[in-house]
């Protein structure tokens, strides 16, 4: 199988195998996170990929990253997004939108009326979070009520209707790298003793309760969920993550949504990967993102560890990336200075091939 071969994602036709993974870019309005004209240019720019899984977009103002991140949850946000989503369309493009929601990891300097950040449980995050007043540790948040949860799942649903309306081609949904879904889902994060903690099933039922409301929107075939079960960055964990993450695959395939969007770098050790075993008990597509190159990607194809492959900082560089690897020239090199800088610069103005 090659990237470069036609795939079909749940309920679309994809172009090729190469997906553009989610990238916060930090471009958005300031004062609305809603997106500004550059952002329709940076996607549009990138519609060569397969499918476009957009930056990681709020779904509560409760949720508040860096300054110029985005969100989903007003009315003027979706207005913004339904120029990107357009950009994208014209362009021949695919473009899913990510939803989340920081959970522990926002910090009350951020957040409305300097309101604790909530969790599963009252652990903290460990590493730090930027605030108006610089970076600032994580604080210890606020274990969720039980009787709150159906609201933070509605949130997740109404952000979904907004997508929806804003014309992206489906939603994914966030369950990675330590934000609120996955601290649900890890033990580390997550010591509830009511129903949405303690054991694996009990774990995975938040998670699985916005996959079901996002059904509801926009069917399964245009759901898709990531998960990095070897992320560890922030104190986050769990015992015994191959259990967990296999009862997520399974209760995923009956659901029958479109994919599951592994975060898996080729550096894992061949003993602790979990894409073969997924893929067994998940049959829907399945991504593979970890800092891949041309040649790593081919051979997860080729392997049978993934039907596609997520790209994320080459395509920062290389708005074509995907001509560059279908003709193996050289690529531009990511500046990491301009990642989150605001501004055109090291956003839309990296050079393209010549034409020839």
């Amino acid at each position: 199988m090659s990237i470069f071969q036609p795939g079909e994602l749940g309920s679309l036709a994809l172009a090729n195998r190469i997906v553009m993974a989610p990238l916060g870019r930090a471009r958005s309005d300031v004062r609305s996170r809603s997106p500004l004209p550059r952002v329709a240019t940076y996607y549009s720019q990138r519609a060569g990929a397969g499918l476009i899984v957009s930056e990681a977009s709020h779904v509560s103002p409760n949720s508040v990253s860096r300054p110029g991140g985005s969100a989903i949850h007003s009315a003027e946000q979706v207005e913004g997004w339904k120029a990107v989503t357009a950009a994208v369309h014209a362009a021949g493009g695919r473009i899913f939108q990510q939803l989340f929601h920081l959970g522990r990891k926002a910090h009350p300097a951020c957040l409305p009326g300097n309101a604790l950040p909530i969790a599963p449980s009252a652990i903290a995050a460990k590493g730090e979070a930027e605030t108006p007043e610089g970076v600032k540790p994580f604080p210890v948040p606020r274990a969720v009520e039980h009787a709150e949860i159906p609201a933070l799942v509605e949130e997740f649903r109404q952000a979904a209707r907004n997508a929806l309306l804003a014309g992206f081609d489906g939603v994914e949904i966030h369950a990675a790298n330590g934000y609120l879904v996955d601290q649900f889902l890890r033990d580390g994060s997550n010591r509830r003793r009511d129903d949405y903690g303690g054991s694996v099933p009990n774990r995975a039922r938040f998670l699985l309760e916005i996959v079901d409301a996002l059904i509801g929107v926009f069917g399964p075939g245009r759901i898709g969920v990531r998960i990095s079960p070897h992320f560890t960055l922030d104190g986050i964990g769990d015992r015994d993550p191959a259990a967990l993450y296999a009862h997520v695959a399974e209760q995923l395939q009956a659901r029958g949504i479109a994919y599951l969007h592994l975060i898996e770098p080729d550096r894992i050790e061949p003993a602790r990967r979990l894409a073969q075993r997924l893929r067994q008990l998940f049959r829907g597509a399945l991504i593979l993102a970890g800092e891949f190159d041309r040649a790593s990607a081919i051979r997860a194809l080729g392997q049978g560890r993934a039907d596609f492959v997520a790209f994320g900082r080459l395509f920062i560089a290389n708005p074509d990336l995907v001509e560059r690897l279908r003709r193996e020239t050289p690529l531009n090199t990511p500046d990491e200075a301009t990642f989150y800088s605001g501004g055109d610069h090291g956003y839309i103005d990296y050079p393209f091939l010549a034409a020839h």
